[in-house]
């Protein structure tokens, strides 16, 4: 390999060297930072599998309270079909007060 020299002043020399310092500060920063992210995402997947656990073993908790309990029925209603008789009784209604009205007027 070919090795070639560059004539640099003093000042430029300097300056290259402020520069090639600084860089490599901030790459040593920058790596602290990654150190400390690395981490804090370590920590935050324990902390996350530890609540993960907790409430697994919560629920089966919960469940095994809630199979105690007597069990209560309850009548199975069908939203739709009492939604569709309100709507149709309100509009029967109207109809019913309309026609009273239109009575009331030809008398």
């Amino acid at each position: 390999m070919e090795t070639r020299h560059i004539k640099l002043n003093y000042e430029e020399a300097l300056n290259a060297k402020k520069q090639l310092l600084t860089t490599e500060l901030n790459i040593l920063h920058t790596l602290k930072k990654i150190k400390a992210y690395k981490l804090l995402r370590k920590k935050e997947t324990t902390t996350k599998n530890k609540l993960k656990t907790e409430i697994t073993s919560l629920k089966t908790k919960l469940n095994l309270i809630q199979s105690t309990f007597p069990e209560q029925q309850k009548p199975k209603i069908d939203k739709r079909k009492t939604k569709h008789e309100k709507q149709s009784k309100d509009i029967q209604q109207e109809l019913e007060d309309i026609k009273n009205k239109l009575a009331r007027l030809k008398e």
